[in-house]
């Protein structure tokens, strides 16, 4: 019995070592896997036949790229349209040319770190919002900027959008598909969806000093990356769409950054829709182009 109860003790330590050493190989792994970009470098893309113009901006190291679409006719207002997380300005070409369609100047554009643009980390909102500020001061210089300028955004897309909105008094309208409250939140959020039940014996602790660590290698207090706290900053109206299915980002993300929203804001939650099934879920177009077509010139 006794030498049963000493290997019972040494597998007990044994799995317990194992386990601390794996949550610590995962939290180093984990640091690069919050912030580092998926395409630091660029990478080049052939613009489709029908983008009108090619927009590229240089701005705290990075060199961001956009490609316009143009409707015909004068534009009814100028919309910036941004993507998810690992993706690109692709995602929202067939975005851009619904919205062209409607009078709008869409302007799809690669965050930093993600298609075409260049940058070597992410900051979820944090850099990437001042980046669009430097965007639509492009846009300005070339005469193409046509106000009120409206901004789309779907999940990392989404939260910055809503950064963005809050700093440059040039947005008039903020739409947000799937966003986070917080980069601590959502990072949390991940860990649950990644890791299952076994997410519960990471540490808070850990994961705070996880994402401190990333915050310090991308240049960025994690603090700032906060979709919520940008919310009580907007003044301007924001629609925010959630799936109640959402196994990435709970749709209580979007419930939370409506409660704190300082301006006219309005939460569809739709049932039975998951993280990457939201922007194509029915009647979300619909809702999306009512509201642009609520703030833009013209009848």
């Amino acid at each position: 019995m006794r030498a049963r109860l000493w290997r019972i003790g040494g597998w007990t330590v044994g799995i317990g070592l194992a386990a601390a050493l794996g949550m610590l190989a995962v939290s180093r792994v984990a640091v690069g896997m919050i912030v580092a970009a998926p395409s630091p470098a660029g990478g080049a893309m052939t613009a489709p036949e029908d983008v009108a113009a090619v927009l590229e901006v240089e701005r705290d190291g990075a060199v961001l790229r956009a490609w316009v679409f143009e409707p015909e006719g004068e534009p009814r207002g100028t919309v910036l349209c941004l993507h998810g997380i690992r993706d690109s300005k692709v995602a929202h070409v067939p975005t851009a040319r619904r919205l062209a369609g409607l009078g709008l100047r869409a302007v799809v554009v690669d965050s930093r770190g993600h298609g075409e643009s260049t940058g070597e980390w992410l900051s979820y909102g944090v850099h990437e919002s001042e980046d669009l500020r430097a965007v639509a001061d492009a846009l300005d210089r070339r005469a193409e900027l046509t106000e009120p300028l409206l901004v789309v955004g779907s999940s990392y897309g989404a939260a910055t959008a809503i950064q963005y909105g809050a700093l440059d008094p040039r947005v008039r309208g903020v739409v947000a598909i799937a966003p986070f409250a917080s980069l601590r939140e959502v990072v949390r959020a991940y860990q649950g969806w990644m890791l299952g039940p076994l997410a519960a014996i990471i540490p808070e602790s850990r994961t705070d000093a996880m994402i401190d660590a990333a915050g310090e290698q991308a240049r960025f207090d994690p603090d700032d990356a906060c979709a919520r706290c940008a919310a009580e900053q907007l003044r301007v109206p924001l629609l925010l769409v959630h799936g109640r299915a959402d196994e990435r980002i709970p749709w209580q993300h979007s419930a939370a950054i409506r409660d704190a929203a300082a301006g006219p804001v309005e939460l569809r939650v739709i049932d039975g829709v998951g993280h990457l099934g939201i922007g194509r879920a029915p009647g979300v177009s619909e809702a999306v182009d009512a509201f642009l077509l609520a703030r833009t010139a013209g009848p």
